[in-house]
């Protein structure tokens, strides 16, 4: 027996470290165990929104300056570009800048805030049972991990997820793939000041091209049953940008949740939260700002209930119905009515929503409004 804890967090990302430091912080035993050594690569265009700003801040009590005087965000631009396939859309410009991390820096900035917090951390050791009605898990290397509470946090790929009864039909038959390429600046074509959104070029999916400090990363997402030719069509896309030879470089993949959320991540002594419940935004794939806060959410739930002796479900599931879920709804049929508009209309669907209203829809992505009809939105 490797430990018994009050709660067994698997994976290190966002939410499983903000959960950690949360539950550490309260005087909770805690276990946090990853399959990778940290710090890790990570393929994310790293997209900070101010709805993400506060969360840090509601969590860690950081203030935008000292995230930033933290050496956590390495670019930042209010403008912004939409192009629907090589037309341009809109030139446009946020109320509040759009942000960028570096997703090795980000994650072990937090991971570390959760050891200093009294987090007990196993790296390197990758998860290879579990039994979720016991909050027990053993890893690889035959250490074995039992808690109160099994919180999975472990992405995509999640070997907890795995082991409860979800609907897997469900889950697959909404993922999408993505592929994304990191250049240094100086040998990307041209010079990428700001956020640039390709549609069009797929029936449900986008490309990106995001600025980074001396670097630009570009990608491309897309539902999976609706996507053919995906490689081709983004080797295509390279080359009209003017990358020379793109067939050649070596190009990186990863799953992402794609409007498959799990309506009740909670299982008896084991919850859900972040991408392995797949609490990810399906328009813009927005992923960091919902691990960090369901994060937070299952954390505070876990706490409660322990010390009231209460099902943490019941805490868990009002937040996630009341915050969490109509966003992903909402933006859920707002993608399918842009995306099954431009097969009639082309680019005069994205035109009228991005010139019509370009601050209101800036405004939605970064939280200060819903995407439920852009209503003012409340967050706790």
């Amino acid at each position: 027996m490797s430990g018994k804890f009050d709660v067994i967090i698997a994976g290190a990302g966002p939410a499983g470290s903000a959960a950690a430091y949360i539950l550490a912080t309260k005087g909770f035993k805690v276990a946090v165990i990853d399959k990778a050594k940290f710090p890790r690569k990570k393929l994310c265009g790293g997209l900070i929104t101010d709805k993400t700003m506060k969360t840090l801040e509601k969590i860690y009590g950081y203030s935008e300056k000292a995230i930033i005087e933290n050496g956590l965000i390495e670019y930042e631009a209010a403008e912004y570009s939409v192009f629907y396939r090589d037309y341009k859309i809109q030139d446009g410009a946020s109320p509040i800048p759009f942000r960028f991390v570096n997703r090795e820096i980000f994650d072990y900035f937090l991971l570390k805030k959760a050891a200093n917090a009294g987090a007990q951390i196993f790296t390197s050791e990758e998860i290879v049972h579990c039994n979720y009605q016991d909050a027990e898990i053993k890893t690889k290397s035959n250490k074995i991990f039992k808690g109160k509470y099994l919180l999975g946090t472990d992405g995509v790929n999640s070997t907890i997820r795995k082991s409860v009864p979800y609907d897997k039909k469900a889950w697959k038959e909404n993922m999408a793939s993505t592929i994304e390429i990191t250049f240094d600046a100086k040998d990307y074509p041209r010079e990428v000041k700001w956020p640039e959104l390709y549609i069009g070029c797929l029936k449900a999916g986008y490309i990106w091209v995001f600025p980074a400090k001396d670097k630009v990363v570009v990608g491309i997402g897309s539902l999976n049953r609706c996507t053919t030719n995906f490689k081709a069509t983004f080797i295509n896309f390279l080359t009209s940008q003017g990358v020379k030879n793109p067939e050649t470089i070596p190009l990186h993949g990863f799953p992402l949740p794609y409007g498959n959320y799990i309506k009740n991540p909670c299982y008896g002594r084991t919850i859900l939260a972040g991408d392995a419940a797949g609490l990810v935004e399906p328009l813009f794939g927005e992923g960091i700002f919902y691990a960090l806060q369901t994060g937070r959410y299952a954390a505070e739930a876990i706490a409660k209930g322990i010390t009231e002796n209460k099902n943490p479900a019941q805490f868990y599931l009002p937040r996630l119905q009341q915050y969490i879920f109509p966003e992903i709804i909402y933006s859920n049929r707002l993608r399918w009515t842009l995306f099954y508009s431009q097969r009639l209309l082309k680019h005069v669907s994205f035109k009228i929503a991005f010139k019509s209203l370009p601050t209101k829809l800036a405004e939605m992505i970064h939280g200060i409004r819903s995407y439920k009809f852009l209503l003012k939105k409340k967050w706790d």
